[in-house]
């Protein structure tokens, strides 16, 4: 799908997204967590690799989110999972901030 067939949605306020939380929104029928990276906002899939959990639900600590089910763990700074468990990384969602709004892709790729 070529950059022309996306359209940029608004899914949230830039200081919506804070520090030490997990925000999720939502993209067409797909989940999307936000949260901040070293003052950064930065867009994952919303779902666990492993069953699917919504991310969302989960907890932020010392640098990695940690899935609501069975506490899987992804870095924050670039969705790979930590020791123990053998998923794929969380796949990152390019994302546009303009006027104090957060911007995805729509439809995510």
């Amino acid at each position: 799908m070529s950059e022309s067939e996306h359209v940029w949605r608004a899914v949230a306020r830039v200081d919506e997204v804070m520090a030490g939380v997990v925000l999720e929104v939502a993209v067409g029928n797909k989940r999307v967590i936000l949260v901040r990276v070293d003052g950064e906002v930065v867009a994952y899939q919303g779902t666990c690799p492993h069953q699917f959990a919504r991310l969302g639900r989960g907890t932020i600590a010392d640098g990695w989110l940690h899935c609501p089910h069975h506490r899987a763990k992804f870095q924050l700074t670039d969705g790979t999972c930590g020791p123990g468990w053998d998923l794929p990384a969380l796949q990152r969602h390019d994302l546009r901030i303009n006027d104090g709004a957060v911007h995805l892709q729509d439809p995510l790729e």
